[in-house]
């Protein structure tokens, strides 16, 4: 599954999550090299030095809750785990995001992956058979809110060019309010 693949962990990240990843092909790896940063606690010193590093504030670097393995090894499919519903953003946001969306996923369901001494790993009867975790008003309850879905968006058919505005007779305007838009066009028309 993660073969060829690079992955940091924090300290926060159990060693049977680790194992996990190396069984599948993955790599460990220092932060600068790896494809994968995970953690499993986001006030984690380890974690707070990625959240401070300039990769991050750039955004060069995502950090994922490590659960995201756990979700994996209890799929039947592997590649139905959308990585994207475990971004683990810093800790100072948690509070504002759960007020907009709710528990994490990690957090909705808290049986996550048990490993034994040979390459088995055990599901806990809750998340037997689950091929995903539900979430409650999807994409309400997603770290992606606020995007559409690429199945929504309209095919477009025809060569893209940069926007810069100004240019070909367009301007781009910032509207901070609802306001009457049809205003602000005739204003700029008598400008003219």
């Amino acid at each position: 599954m993660f073969q060829g693949q690079r992955g940091w962990f924090c300290r926060s990240v159990s060693r049977d999550l680790r194992q996990f990843w190396v069984a599948e092909g993955g790599t460990i790896s220092d932060p600068r090299a790896a494809d994968f940063l995970f953690s499993c606690d986001a006030s984690h010193p380890d974690t707070l030095r990625i959240y401070q590093s300039l990769d991050y504030i750039e955004d060069n670097a995502t950090v994922f809750h490590a659960y995201y393995l756990s979700a994996v090894a209890n799929a039947e499919i592997k590649t139905s785990v959308a990585l994207g519903h475990f971004i683990l953003p810093p800790a100072c946001l948690h509070k504002e995001i759960r007020r907009k969306i709710g528990s994490f996923i990690w957090e909705q369901d808290q049986h996550f992956l048990i490993k034994k001494p040979e390459k088995h790993f055990i599901r806990t009867p809750v998340v037997e058979k689950q091929m995903y975790f539900p979430l409650q008003n999807y994409p309400v309850n997603n770290m992606v809110t606020g995007y559409i879905s690429i199945d929504a968006m309209k095919k477009f058919l025809g060569e893209l060019h940069d926007f810069i505005p100004g240019s070909s007779g367009y301007l781009a305007y910032h509207v901070q309010n609802e306001i009457n838009m049809s205003a602000i066009k005739n204003k700029l028309k008598k400008k003219y």
